[in-house]
């Protein structure tokens, strides 16, 4: 016969190494429980967390479907399955989960705010607004219902009720980076730079390795003509985070504006190492190619590029530039002419007044196509 009190100290050893991260131990001592007591919903479910926590996500969604099983009115049970899920990528299944916490449970805040990332994630922007919305009226102050609600109305492009949102969330929980990056980013998508670098700022003040406030933050530099100041972001967030492909290539944009432009593609190789269908470093990095004469090399980089983004249009452009800078110019403004076709609105007024292209001005083909009847 199972010692009741023998069970009860394994179980609770085995939440002390839940709560302690010393998670691979916590599974074992539940299934010491379950061994001794197979009906127990709370050793399944703690069993579910402790897997879910080591990336064991179908192991971990099995414990929860058991536990489930056994204890179905835990609306703790059916919320722990849907984040699982939702951490395992599986978010339709993880929405039906937290639905049915609902039917438990209707005013489970958390699970409305868990609904909604998973519906964000899938794209149902609308359907998220609505269910952060409904988190809100639960809980008004809940913090990560306030950021969650500020990034989908940045994705419905209602950046005013966004910040809005981000605000009151700050109220709440002034000391959370994350919302100031998020803060930040939305700022810059404004074209607000000051006040996007001023919370990115606030974002390092609180988590000095928050990687993504470093390098956007050195992109507005950058883009500032602040290219030095830039170039020590991209290079303060790859101190933390040497695997950060985007540091990298805003790194060797910085560097390739500097006239540095071995670096730069020392820059854009660490970053391909990173992320091999990078196709923004495949571009950039041909671009600093034909600065450097290396044509044929060039080419082949762009249509890298166009090989991993098709629609990447600005290797189309960069390719035109190619063949201008070696006197092809039949070829350069073919391409040049199928940029434009594909992106006028970006792509018509660069080439007016892009240095790049300046041997193609007196080309009749060329001032029919940017509008310009005077040769040069």
């Amino acid at each position: 016969m199972t010692d009741p009190k023998a069970v009860k100290f394994i179980y609770q050893q085995g939440l002390r190494c839940l709560e302690s991260g010393d998670l691979t131990a916590a599974v074992a001592l539940f299934d010491d429980v379950i061994k001794l007591t197979p009906e127990n919903a709370d050793a399944w479910s703690c069993r579910g967390l402790a897997l879910g926590h080591l990336k064991r996500y179908e192991e971990s969604v099995a414990s929860f479907d058991r536990a489930g099983e056994l204890k179905p009115e835990d609306s703790r049970i059916w919320y722990n399955r849907g984040i699982a899920l939702a951490e395992w990528g599986q978010h339709e299944q993880a929405i039906a989960s937290f639905d049915k916490v609902f039917e438990i449970d209707p005013n489970h805040y958390e699970a409305w705010d868990s609904r909604g990332n998973s519906l964000m994630v899938l794209g149902r922007n609308r359907e998220a607004l609505a269910s952060y919305d409904k988190s809100l009226e639960i809980k008004p102050d809940y913090y990560r219902a306030l950021s969650n609600r500020g990034n989908v109305l940045t994705n419905l492009g209602r950046l005013q009720a966004a910040l809005k949102s981000y605000d009151k969330a700050l109220k709440v929980k002034p000391d959370n980076a994350e919302i100031w990056f998020n803060r930040g980013c939305l700022l810059m998508t404004s074209e607000k730079s000051e006040e996007a670098i001023a919370s990115y700022k606030k974002a390092l003040q609180i988590k000095p390795d928050h990687v993504g406030s470093w390098i956007n933050q050195g992109i507005i530099l950058s883009q500032l003509g602040k290219e030095k100041e830039g170039l020590m972001c991209f290079e303060k967030g790859l101190e933390f985070d040497p695997n950060e492909t985007h540091g990298w290539n805003n790194r060797g944009l910085s560097l390739r504006r500097l006239g540095r432009l071995k670096e730069a593609i020392a820059s854009y190789d660490k970053s391909l190492a990173c992320m091999p269908d990078n196709y923004e470093a495949w571009d950039n990095r041909g671009y600093a190619l034909v600065k450097m004469k290396r044509y044929r090399e060039a080419l082949e980089n762009f249509d890298k590029a166009l090989e991993i983004n098709p629609n990447h249009v600005n290797a189309i452009y960069n390719k035109g530039y190619c063949y201008a800078a070696q006197g092809n110019v039949t070829l350069a403004v073919n391409h040049i002419q199928e940029a434009i076709k594909l992106n006028r609105a970006k792509y018509l007024p660069m080439a007016k007044t892009d240095p790049d292209l300046d041997s193609l001005r007196k080309n009749k083909r060329f001032q029919a196509l940017v509008g310009d009847s005077k040769a040069k």
